[in-house]
């Protein structure tokens, strides 16, 4: 999209057009998620085996850090798209 709106646009039908862009590249993310997502799914598939050695607190502290590590990866791309979004429509 461009920087400058078109002159012959109306404040609210460039309004509309912004709207219209950010729901296209929203929905282009998070369709990119959900496949992301279907991919790991099917990738863990098998049900870990919790090994007779851990106790199941030290299990679940396992599964906490997984969780916090996963999040943050999902959180800094997110975050590098929302950069690349901002820096496109500031351009």
């Amino acid at each position: 999209m461009a920087s400058h709106p078109d002159p012959r646009l109306s404040s609210e039908a460039y309004r509309q057009e912004l709207v219209r862009d950010g729901q296209r590249r929203f929905a282009e993310w998070h369709q990119a998620y959900q496949h992301h997502c279907q991919q790991y799914r099917t990738s863990q598939i098998k049900t870990p085996t919790l090994p007779s050695s851990i106790s199941s607190e030290a299990y679940r502290q396992k599964l906490v850090r997984d969780g916090q590590r996963r999040f943050e990866e999902w959180h800094q791309n997110f975050l590098d798209y929302q950069r690349k979004f901002l820096t496109e429509i500031n351009q």
